[in-house]
């Protein structure tokens, strides 16, 4: 791990603070009356001593009663077929932690013969962290006793399992849809669409079709911030119904701390139990919405989320909008490593023809870089060509740099520092999470 520290010493009237860079961090000063809102911790970055031991201990604490309760009519001691949905590589689900646990447990509950396959939920993306599966199924035991497979949205034998209320045709991975049981592994972190990411959005998105997929992005077409908003969320609502037309599906999912260990863990239905994590994840992590900043430092909570451009738009950068003002000059961190994050959303920022859901997130950043008064991007993987699409008012691989070129662009009487806006969630009204 690179921890980049600044190059000047703290002085009176000065702070610092760890911006999560890559897999490492950028330390700046920044004055000391800086707000910070939110953890600075970002994967393999603890400051509070959680354990991995503390983690499979808060697992196992939500398997055993989750799986009993999912046996109480003997669904898992009939199955012949269980199919276990985790997230890809670009989501920090602690997966090599988590997957062991699930899987010896299944394994006691259910029939010698069943059939146990881990598919890993790529959505549309391209497959990033099938390693992280096979991991997972080794160190549970159990090489060659359960299969591992990437979801491919293309592929020719998807499995139409229903269609939804609005018409949409629902098209599966077959392996997960000729599932007996069908139980989804991922993690609570804010989302900008689908208000908290976890619970069914494995399904749908993660082991659907790609005409499925483009249908729940359809639901998305409007400039809204949903993030930790699940009531008339229509995105949330739909891929909800979508997945329900499985049956029987359970979710494993856990709040994490910022570091990557569980916090929290909760097994049960994709509904219920995903609303309870995502309660738990409001009451640790809520604040409110700061006012307008003089100037805004957005980190992107460090890889994976930070990896590429399309990422950290996504999963941090939006909420952005909520603070900037057109007197705010914003400093945008995220390493980028990985480049944009594929050619769809790189012909969006250009113009081209794209997805809808490309140009929306697009158009989203645009708002961002355009809505202030100044724009810093500060990363390490973008080429030259794409920081000059963006129109930022400069670019530099180094933060320190970056801030204070924007604290003498914009007289600083409030400055606003979000290390990790992943685990951030503003305040909500109490039946927002029910």
């Amino acid at each position: 791990m690179t921890v980049l520290s600044p190059v000047r010493k703290p002085s009176p009237g000065t702070c610092s603070v760890a911006l999560p860079f890559g897999a490492g961090a950028q330390t700046v000063l920044l004055p000391a009356s800086t707000e910070v809102v939110g953890p600075s911790d970002s994967l393999g970055r603890c400051t509070e001593g959680h354990t991995a031991a503390d983690s499979s201990k808060e697992v196992q604490r939500a398997v055993e009663p989750g799986l009993t309760a999912l046996d109480s009519d003997g669904r898992l001691r009939r199955a012949r077929r269980i199919a276990v949905c985790v997230t890809d590589g670009t989501r920090p689900t602690p997966v090599e932690l988590m997957l062991p646990v699930l899987l010896r447990a299944l394994l006691r509950a259910c029939p010698e013969l069943v059939e146990l396959t881990c598919v890993m939920a790529t959505g549309l993306h391209q497959p990033v962290g099938l390693e992280r599966l096979v991991a997972g199924v080794a160190r549970a035991g159990l090489t060659g006793r359960v299969g591992v497979l990437a979801h491919d949205a293309h592929a020719d034998d998807l499995v139409e399992v229903g269609t939804t209320s609005s018409g949409t045709p629902v098209l599966i991975n077959a392996t997960v849809a000729r599932a007996d049981v069908v139980l989804c592994v991922g993690v609570i972190t804010a989302h900008a669409e689908a208000g908290y990411s976890g619970g069914a959005k494995c399904v749908v998105p993660g082991v659907a079709g790609a005409k499925t997929i483009a249908a729940l992005h359809d639901h998305a077409r409007q400039p809204l911030e949903l993030r930790g908003e699940l009531r008339c969320n229509p995105f949330r609502a739909f891929l909800e119904e979508a997945a329900g037309l499985l049956g029987s599906v359970h979710v494993l999912n856990a709040v994490l701390h910022a570091c990557g260990q569980v916090a929290r863990a909760e097994l049960g239905p994709p509904v219920s139990a995903h609303r309870q994590a995502c309660a738990w994840f409001a009451t640790r992590y809520g604040v409110a919405l700061p006012q307008n900043a003089d100037v805004l430092i957005l980190g992107a909570g460090g890889a994976p989320t930070d990896s590429s451009l399309y990422l950290a738009e996504g999963k941090a950068w939006r909420t952005g909008l909520d603070l900037i003002g057109a007197g705010t000059a914003v400093v945008l961190v995220a390493a980028c490593e990985q480049g944009v994050g594929g050619a769809d959303f790189a012909a969006a920022l250009t113009g081209a023809d794209c997805s809808e859901h490309a140009e929306r997130k697009a158009r989203f950043l645009r708002s961002l870089i355009t809505g202030a008064r100044a724009s810093y991007l500060v990363h390490s993987g973008l080429p030259c060509d794409v920081v000059a699409t963006l129109g930022v008012t400069g670019a530099t691989s180094s933060a320190q740099e970056a801030v204070d070129r924007a604290l003498a662009a914009a007289p600083a009487s409030h400055v606003v520092a979000v290390p990790n806006p992943n685990f951030v969630v503003w305040t909500a009204q109490p039946d927002q999470t029910s």
